[in-house]
């Protein structure tokens, strides 16, 4: 894929500005390789920068990247701890009880016992952790990053195992469907349904992006993105031009890596309400890493404009630099892309 191969030779830049670019364009792609994961995770506890650890967080991390976890963790400063603890809750239940000697350390006890169900248990007790789960999550008072890997690992069994069934997904989302706001169930129904690559619930998926509800969005962009289908481009490209839709549905058309994907990105200047809006449209043709964002990131960056939602310079610097570009002002981009860094 082009995309992975303009990437690869800046995966371990030491360009402080590549470097989170590189991150951000892989953040939500769902096909990175598990060997970029592992040399991402030992560059990030090699150089202490584990607070750049987030942007894994939808990656595959492999006995390799465990590891390295590992050995950072041990080492690592009691205020630092809870950064590895975070990233260690995606590893997969059966590759964390292979390393339960070490990770016990770092992860409670009912973590494992939870595992040992969903590895070991059958239908009904997976099936009772994860209401119990469910119903946790929608009793948090606020959003609880954990509980939501553990009801996300829970799921898999029962997509895997074939323990759901097309008619409870459907029922699920249906009652989910009516109300003003998701319960847990009806979100990790559409999580489901990119388990099971259920791609005809796309154009119902895409209806979603409207809604006011950053987990359902975020749920909802991950599977639509993990078709990687021009189909979902289709769907997905009607939503962009709403003002209501435009911040995910612009960044699912810039991480699905098609060239129906740039074209709907470029058509859809044209239809923009608010002009601030183009911010989105940019960000996302360039995360495509075609020659044919360039023009539109020149003449945004021609223009002056200004957008607190995403670092303007940092984005034409790094896409320059990746795509092998000249650009007269190339260097001073670098330079107020350093000035905002080292203001934070």
């Amino acid at each position: 894929m082009y995309f992975l191969e303009e990437i690869e030779p800046h995966l371990l830049s030491e360009d402080i500005h590549i470097k989170e670019f590189v991150l951000q364009v892989l953040r939500d792609f769902p096909n990175v390789p598990e060997e970029w994961t592992a040399k991402l995770v030992k560059r990030m506890v090699d150089s202490n920068s584990i607070f750049m650890f987030i942007e894994l967080k939808k990656h595959t991390l492999n006995e390799e990247a465990v590891q390295f976890l590992i050995e950072g963790a041990k080492a690592a400063a009691p205020e630092k701890l809870h950064m590895y603890q975070q990233l260690l809750t995606i590893v997969e239940p059966e590759l964390a009880v292979e390393y339960k000697q070490d990770l016990s350390t770092f992860l409670p006890e009912d973590v494992f016992r939870l595992y040992d169900i969903l590895i070991y248990g059958d239908e009904r007790q997976v099936w009772a952790e994860y209401s119990r789960l469910l119903n946790k999550l929608d009793r948090s008072q606020e959003y609880n990053e954990a509980l939501f890997q553990q009801a996300r690992h829970a799921a898999n069994v029962l997509a895997k195992k074939g323990w759901i069934t097309d008619t409870e997904i459907a029922h699920i989302l249906n009652e989910n469907l009516n109300e003003d706001y998701f319960k847990f169930a009806g979100i990790f129904a559409i999580y489901l349904i990119g388990a099971l690559g259920k791609k005809e619930y796309i154009s119902l998926l895409a209806g979603l992006l409207t809604r006011e509800d950053d987990v359902l969005l975020e749920v909802t962009a991950d599977v639509l993105i993990s078709f990687q289908s021009d189909q979902v481009v289709n769907e997905v490209s009607l939503y962009v031009k709403n003002p209501d839709a435009i911040i995910y549905g612009a960044s699912i058309l810039g991480t699905i890596k098609s060239d129906l994907a740039v074209q709907e990105l470029k058509k859809a200047f044209d239809t923009l309400e608010y002009e601030e809006d183009a911010v989105f449209l940019i960000e996302a043709l360039v995360h495509q890493l075609t020659d044919e964002a360039k023009p539109f990131i020149d003449e945004y960056m021609e223009e002056g404009m200004e957008s607190f939602m995403i670092e303007s310079e940092q984005l034409a610097y790094s896409y320059y630099k990746i795509m092998g570009y000249e650009h007269p002002e190339l260097e001073n981009w670098r330079r107020i892309a350093d000035a905002k860094e080292s203001s934070f």
